[in-house]
């Protein structure tokens, strides 16, 4: 019966040999068993045994990937988990995946998970009820923030998401057996905020308000102010907003070639995103997501818009964005939605948000008779996320009102 093989990883002792007396080299080799099952004999020489030894493991140090790989255990830190399972998911961001602005929240939230648990071993984070205080802990720390909407729930339901990616990652390299993420208790939201759309007789009076804001900026804007620009496009975006239901960052991300005056189209296929170390960069498909959005759209804008598409145009050509900066370049969709708060503050609508622009398109079509499959079609997304997301709910029902008249007109005598 030949001996047992060695465990993945396994390091012998050290081996000298001398390979010269005058003067002295020696040599030192040790045997590793690699990650792929393989045998490594490396060696390294010196002048004497101790610096053999010593090159011997910066050799060794050189290679480690290749000793160890990913191998984890039940012992390996529970923060080193997090940090591998955050490299992988930045694989996916790199390849069109995942979002850019995931991974950005990704990191916060890992970054908040390791300063809680990041110390234990992997067998001391499998425990349902420290997971569910640390999550409870960042719900609660989320809620005095001054960006929280009170209750911390966004902060609390995130973190959930990603220790219950960072231990289903452990388990799949055996250093967990059971994700404890599954096993907490609910995150309840508290305060769940009500999907708002511009109602009809608010809408032609937001766009007065708007245009006659930005008129006033541009004209008390100096010349070469590289904000006037930014004041005389507001107007238009916000039109090509509520005449396709696009977001800011694709609405930004058309060019001119996607506009095609003759068919009243316009194709939404990229959007804008901020990348940390690079810039503003217009990035293939939509908005959305992999799974269930990001498709590319071509909606039919109504008349009422077609001057000011057809306008932009002619402006930017075909291959030039319909929305430019002062010195020609995309314009940041970060950039667009503070102007927009503060313009929407300064005319008496500071409940508007620039999503809010999107919920009045899915609001109108259901409310003018269309479906949430119509509504669906018009914004790119599923008839579920419509109407959970898109479209406020029906404030009132003539046809059910019409009913409830006739309530006391015929009572039930019993007879």
């Amino acid at each position: 019966m030949g001996r047992p093989r060695a465990d993945l990883g396994y390091v012998s002792e050290i081996t000298y040999r001398l390979i010269r007396d005058d003067p002295e080299l020696w040599e030192a080799r040790v045997r590793i068993r690699l990650r792929s099952g393989r045998s490594a004999r490396p060696s390294a020489r010196g002048a004497t045994e101790r610096a053999a030894r010593n090159a011997l493991k910066k050799r060794v140090v050189k290679i480690s990937d290749r000793v160890v790989g990913s191998i984890l255990s039940s012992e390996s830190r529970f923060g080193l988990v997090m940090d591998k399972w955050l490299a992988e998911f930045k694989k996916k961001v790199d390849r069109g995946e995942r979002a850019e602005k995931s991974y950005y929240d990704y990191r916060d939230t890992v970054a908040q998970l390791k300063a809680r648990m990041g110390e234990l071993a992997c067998w001391e984070a499998e425990n349902p009820g420290l997971c569910d205080e640390v999550l409870k802990a960042i719900r609660d720390e989320a809620a005095k923030s001054k960006r929280s909407k009170g209750d911390g729930y966004a902060a609390a339901k995130r973190a959930r998401t990603v220790l219950s990616n960072v231990c289903g990652y452990a388990m799949r390299h055996n250093a967990m057996t059971t994700n404890p993420a599954k096993a907490v208790e609910m995150i309840e939201q508290i305060i769940k905020e009500d999907v708002r759309a511009l109602e009809p007789h608010e809408r032609a009076d937001f766009m007065a308000k708007v245009r006659a804001f930005c008129t006033e900026r541009v004209q008390e804007s100096k010349r070469g102010d590289a904000g006037a620009q930014a004041w005389l496009d507001m107007p238009d975006i916000v039109e090509a907003m509520l005449a396709t239901g696009a977001r800011p960052g694709e609405i930004l991300a058309a060019i001119g070639s996607g506009v095609v005056p003759s068919e009243r189209t316009i194709l939404l296929d990229h959007h804008l995103v901020r990348v940390e170390g690079v810039g503003l960069v217009r990035k293939p498909r939509r908005k959305g997501g992999h799974r269930t959005g990001g498709t590319p759209i071509k909606p039919m804008y109504p008349s009422w818009s077609a001057p000011m598409f057809t306008r932009r145009k002619l402006a930017a050509g075909d291959r030039n964005p319909l929305f430019v900066t002062w010195n020609g370049q995309w314009v940041d969709p970060a950039n667009f939605q503070k102007r927009f708060r503060r313009m929407c503050d300064a005319i008496g609508y500071g409940w508007v948000a620039a999503r809010m622009l999107r919920h009045t398109v899915g609001t109108h079509i259901v409310d003018a008779g269309g479906t949430n499959e119509d509504a669906a079609d018009q914004l790119g997304n599923t008839p579920a996320v419509v109407q959970k997301h898109y479209r406020r709910p029906r404030k009132t029902n003539p046809a059910n009102a019409a009913k409830l008249e006739t309530m006391f007109d015929h009572p039930d005598t019993g007879s």
